[in-house]
């Protein structure tokens, strides 16, 4: 009894120390608006180019523009930034959406840089559900939370004005109207539990769905790290297993052009090249006025805003492509995860699987 009473004391010593240095993310929500509606559901303070301005009990909300590199709050300039720290319980919404922790405004130019800087544990609550759906297993969702705990502080540039975004450009995050107490539970149970390899942070990369063979870090980044090997995945039931679509031949020159390519009527898509995991790493694009070869991340791009799902897919005559899985195939697939948990396997077992040689281990 003594012994558990110790152990019971030593962890909420470390719950308690992890709680106070526990990272705070800066994540980009948008940086193209030019006007936004804030909102701050009690009591806040207010920071105007980085200087303590207002503090108050009261809610606001303020329509917020910019123009010429200024902010404005109905038509009255205020200065470049602003920031609004709820005090308390409140929370601050943006658009209507709402996030915990701050929220910093920008301008730039005539365009609205905007951030919400909230302590990790937060954050990943408005980033488990909208990566992985709160109905599945609990196993598969305290994988994703590891997962998505490990890629935001391998992703942390304090040199930038914000750590990581909120789109599939890096991992969605849809802040606290999202969260979901299975996901919570999820990000709870696994507090502070990251991936390290060589004594730094894993690159944990994930994906929908592998097709049934994993990519390699390598032919997909050109950056080759021993845990992130192409390999046979699991077999998963996902709707993206299998696939297929007609590519629209207009899309694609359209596409092209914007490239600086005119190739005229598109005819064919001719895959020339596969990497070791059996994704199109070269195409040949025909048309009436000529051909171009594409590959690397622009052929990966121009793929992605055709509609295709992946890069593991095959051709016939007619622009018609078939193929496997949906995403770039790296790291973890969330289907096969939900698979190994479906099938008993825990949290630790499946990030062990799909990130081999890595440690688990407790932030210190």
């Amino acid at each position: 009894m003594l012994a558990l009473r110790r152990l019971l004391a030593l962890l909420l010593l470390w719950a308690l120390s992890y709680s106070l240095a526990e990272p705070q993310i800066r994540v980009l929500l948008d940086e193209a608006a030019t006007a936004v509606t804030v909102w701050v559901e009690g009591g806040h303070r207010g920071y105007i180019d980085g200087v303590a301005r207002f503090e108050t009990a009261l809610p606001l909300k303020w329509p917020i523009s910019v123009s010429a590199g200024q902010l404005s709050i109905e038509g009255q300039v205020i200065g470049r930034t602003l920031t609004l720290t709820p005090l308390g319980a409140a929370v601050v919404a943006l658009d209507g959406q709402r996030y915990r922790g701050s929220l910093t405004l920008i301008a730039r130019g005539n365009r609205l840089q905007i951030i919400n800087t909230a302590g990790l544990e937060d954050y990943l609550r408005g980033v488990v559900p909208a990566e992985m759906y709160p109905n599945w297993p609990l196993e598969a969702l305290k994988a994703q939370a590891v997962a998505a705990r490990t890629y935001t502080l391998a992703s942390l540039s304090p040199e930038r004005e914000y750590d990581i975004c909120a789109t599939v450009e890096c991992q969605v995050y849809r802040g606290m109207d999202i969260e979901h107490p299975r996901t919570d539970e999820a990000v709870a149970a696994t507090r502070g539990l990251v991936l390290t390899y060589g004594g730094g942070f894993a690159r944990t990369y994930y994906h929908a769905d592998s097709g049934g063979f994993l990519a390699s870090s390598a032919e997909v980044w050109g950056a080759r790290r021993p845990y992130l090997p192409a390999r046979p995945d699991v077999a998963a039931h996902s709707p993206h297993r299998r696939w297929q679509i007609r590519l629209d031949p207009a899309r694609i020159a359209l596409s092209l052009q914007a490239q600086g390519v005119d190739v005229g009527r598109v005819t064919a898509l001719r895959i020339l090249a596969l990497s070791e995991s059996g994704r199109v790493q070269r195409a040949e694009i025909s048309g009436e006025r000529g051909r171009v070869v594409l590959s690397g991340t622009m052929l990966t791009a121009l793929l992605r805003s055709w509609g295709l799902k992946s890069t593991r897919f095959v051709m016939n005559g007619d622009l018609l492509a078939y193929g496997d899985g949906w995403g770039h195939g790296v790291g973890m697939s969330q289907h096969g995860a939900r698979s190994l948990a479906a099938a008993g396997h825990r949290f630790d077992q499946i990030l062990a699987f799909y990130f081999p040689g890595t440690r688990l281990q407790v932030l210190p």
